[in-house]
C-alpha cells in the first residue's frame, strides 16, 4: 500500500508529541512538579497554551501535505524561535543560553528540511503526492455505456480504480462528455454517471477512453465500496496481476455496507 515519505511521517509524529516534551523540559528546568498550585501547568501563560495548541495543528498540516501547511510550519517555526528567545531574555532566567541555542539549531534544522525542493514540492503540486494516487486493478468487466450522441453501446472495462476506469471502446466519445455506465459484476450491476477525461490512441486507432466517476446514488456507493474492498483483498494493486470477473462475489452491497469494511476501505471523497 502506498504511504507518505517516512520523513513527513516522522516530523508529523514529532510535532504531535512535542507538547509533552515541552512540558517535561519546562518542569525539569524550573524544578517544578506537574500538578498542584506550584506545578508547571499552573504557571503556563496564555501564550504558552496557544503555542502548545498549535503543535497538533502543525502535525496534522505536515501529514496532510497541503500548501497552507507548508506556510504554517515555517511561520510557526520562526515564532517558536522568537518566543523562546523572548522567554529567555525577559520571563524565565532559569533557561540557559545553551538550551536556547540547542533549541534554535534543532528547529532551524527541521525547517531546513522543508526548504529542500523534494520535500516542499508535494505541498504545492498535488501531482507529486504519489501516495494519493488511487491504485488501479486490471480486471475485465462488461459495461453498457449510454450517451446522448451514440445511444447504447456494449464494451468492456479493462482496468479501474476508486476514481475512474478505462474502457476499451473504439467508438467515438467526446472528451469532456458525460456518459451513463452500467457495470456488470456477475449478478450485480453498478450504475453511475461518468465523464470522459481522455482518449487513448495507438497506431492511429482509438484504443479506449478514461472515464472518471461522477454522480452516484447511495446504493451505488455502497456497491463500489464492496467491489474495491474485494479487489484489494484479491491483490493486483497497480495492475500487477489480472483479476478474473468470476472472482468477484455477488453480494457487493452486503460487503460494502458493513461498518468495519467501510473503515478498512476508506474510499476517496469523489465516490
Amino acid at each position: 500500500m502506498k504511504q507518505r515519505p517516512l520523513s513527513i511521517i516522522i516530523i508529523a509524529i514529532i510535532y504531535l508529541l512535542e507538547p509533552i516534551g515541552t512540558i517535561a523540559i519546562g518542569a525539569h528546568v524550573n524544578s517544578m512538579p506537574y500538578w498542584g498550585s506550584d506545578g508547571i501547568f499552573a504557571h503556563l501563560l496564555w501564550s504558552d497554551w496557544l503555542l502548545l495548541a498549535c503543535f497538533p495543528v502543525v502535525a496534522a498540516g505536515v501529514y496532510s501535505v497541503r500548501k497552507w501547511a507548508w506556510y504554517f510550519f515555517i511561520i510557526f517555526s520562526a515564532t517558536l524561535i522568537g518566543y523562546n528567545v523572548f522567554v529567555y531574555l525577559f520571563l524565565n532566567p532559569n533557561y540557559s543560553l545553551a538550551t536556547i541555542i540547542f533549541f534554535i539549531v534543532v528547529v532551524t534544522a527541521v525547517s531546513a528540511i522543508f526548504f529542500r525542493r523534494q520535500v516542499y514540492a508535494p505541498y504545492f503540486n498535488p501531482r507529486l503526492r504519489w501516495w494519493e494516487i488511487a491504485a488501479r486493478y486490471r480486471v475485465t468487466l462488461d459495461v453498457k455505456i449510454l450517451t446522448s450522441d451514440h445511444g447504447s453501446m456494449e464494451t468492456q472495462i479493462l482496468d479501474l480504480s476508486e476514481t475512474g476506469c478505462f474502457v476499451g471502446n473504439k467508438d467515438e466519445l467526446g472528451e469532456g462528455s458525460s456518459v451513463w455506465m452500467v457495470i456488470r459484476c456477475g449478478a450485480t450491476e453498478i450504475s453511475c454517471l461518468g465523464r470522459v477525461i481522455r482518449k487513448v490512441v495507438a497506431g492511429g486507432k482509438v484504443k479506449g477512453y478514461g472515464i472518471m466517476y461522477q454522480g452516484m446514488s447511495k446504493e451505488t456507493v455502497i456497491k463500489m465500496k464492496g467491489l474495491f474492498l474485494t479487489l484489494k483483498e484479491l491483490g493486483g494493486q497497480d495492475r500487477e496481476g489480472t483479476i478474473s470477473a468470476a472472482q468477484i462475489p455477488a453480494n457487493l452491497y452486503e460487503i460494502g455496507n458493513t461498518f468495519f469494511n467501510r473503515l478498512r476501505l476508506r474510499l476517496k471523497p469523489t465516490l
